[in-house]
C-alpha cells in the first residue's frame, strides 16, 4: 500500500490499483512510472495499492507465457482492495445505518455519489491485465460468496485474502487511534461501488497478443464459485467504454505507434454512450523519461481525476 489513512480527516472513498510493466523486462511495483502515477493519485485523495506480479522483484514464481496467472494475481489484489475499502468505510462511517437486506446496486457512473470508487489501473503490461479483469458484479459475487474452506478443511485463497484485508484495515484504524469492531465478513453488496480504468502506455496488438500467446484471457478459480471454476473475461472495449476510462500515452511510444493508439482511442471515444477519454503527451515515449513529459502526464491525470 502506498498510503495509509493516518492523516485522513474525512473518509477517502476512492481507491486505486496501479499494476507494473512486464516482469521479464524488469518491471516491478516500485517502477518509476508506477511511482509518479501513484503519487498523483495519492495527491487526489486516493488510497493507492501496488503489488508485484508473480516473478517480479522478490516475488515467488515466474512470469507466465499466457498472462492468465498474472490475471489471477490482479484479481486477488482487486478483491483485497474491495474488501479493505469496505472494512474502512463501514468503520469510519458508523452513523450510517446499512440495511444489508436491501443491498445497494453497483454503480456504473461516478458522478452519482457512490460509497466506494476503485480505479483499476496499470502501466504497459499492467494496463493489459487491468483491461481484462472480470466485471465488478462478478468480482463482488466471487469474494462475497466464496467458500470458507477447501475439502481438506484449509481456508480458501479468497477467504485468506479477506482475512488479510481485515487485518490491515484494523491496523490502519489503529494508526488514527479509532476504535473498531470489524465484521468477520464485509457485506460487499451493502454499499454502492463503482469502478474506473486508468491505462498508461496501453499495449495494442500485436504486442498484446504476443504477451498472451494469442489466447483469450479467462480466470481459472481452483475453488467452487457461484459462476463455476472458469470465469470468462468481458470484452475490454465494452468495459472501458461503459466506465470512466483514461488512456494516457505518448506520441513517441516505441511499442505501439502514435497513429495506431490514436485510431484505437478515436474508435473507443465514438462507441455508443462511451465514457472513454485519452490524452496523448507530445514527446513522451513508452518509458516516460523525456524531459518534461512526467509533468504533463501528471497534469492530464489530475484533470481527469477532478472530472470523475
Amino acid at each position: 500500500m502506498l498510503q495509509n489513512i493516518e492523516s485522513a480527516t474525512t473518509w477517502p472513498n476512492r481507491g486505486a490499483i496501479v499494476a507494473h510493466p512486464y516482469a521479464t523486462l524488469g518491471g516491478c511495483y516500485d517502477d518509476p512510472v508506477v511511482g509518479f502515477i501513484g503519487s498523483e493519485l495519492l495527491q487526489a485523495g486516493c488510497i493507492v495499492g501496488t503489488f508485484n506480479f508473480r516473478g517480479a522483484g522478490d516475488s515467488e514464481g515466474r512470469t507466465s507465457w499466457t498472462a492468465k496467472p498474472e490475471l489471477g494475481d490482479y484479481v486477488s489484489f482487486y478483491g483485497f482492495m474491495l474488501q479493505y475499502l469496505h472494512f474502512l468505510k463501514l468503520a469510519l462511517t458508523p452513523g450510517e445505518e446499512v440495511d444489508s437486506s436491501k443491498p445497494h446496486k453497483v454503480s456504473d457512473g461516478v458522478k452519482n455519489r457512490t460509497d466506494i470508487h476503485l480505479i483499476l489501473g496499470g502501466y504497459s503490461y499492467g494496463s493489459l491485465i487491468a483491461s481484462n479483469v472480470p466485471t465488478l458484479d462478478t468480482m463482488l459475487d466471487l469474494f462475497q460468496f466464496a467458500p470458507i474452506t477447501t475439502p481438506t478443511n484449509k481456508p480458501t485463497p479468497m477467504r485468506e485474502i479477506m482475512s488479510t484485508a481485515k487485518r490491515i484495515a484494523a491496523l490502519s484504524l489503529e494508526q488514527i487511534q479509532m476504535s473498531h469492531n470489524l465484521a468477520d465478513v464485509p457485506d460487499l453488496r451493502a454499499l454502492t461501488t463503482s469502478i474506473s480504468y486508468l491505462l498508461v502506455s496501453p499495449l495494442l496488438p500485436p504486442i498484446s497478443q504476443f504477451l498472451t500467446v494469442f489466447s483469450t484471457l479467462s480466470l481459472n478459480v481452483k475453488t467452487d464459485t457461484p459462476k463455476g471454476p472458469h470465469i470468462p473475461c468481458p470484452r475490454p472495449a465494452d468495459q472501458q467504454s461503459s466506465h470512466h476510462t483514461l488512456a494516457l500515452f505518448g506520441d513517441q511510444d516505441t511499442f505501439t505507434s502514435a497513429g495506431k493508439l490514436e485510431k484505437w482511442s478515436d474508435e473507443m471515444v465514438h462507441m455508443p454512450c462511451s465514457q472513454f477519454q485519452f490524452r496523448m503527451i507530445d514527446g513522451a515515449g513508452h518509458f516516460w523519461r523525456e524531459n518534461g513529459v512526467e509533468v504533463r502526464a501528471r497534469h492530464a491525470l489530475k484533470q481527469w481525476l477532478s472530472e470523475i
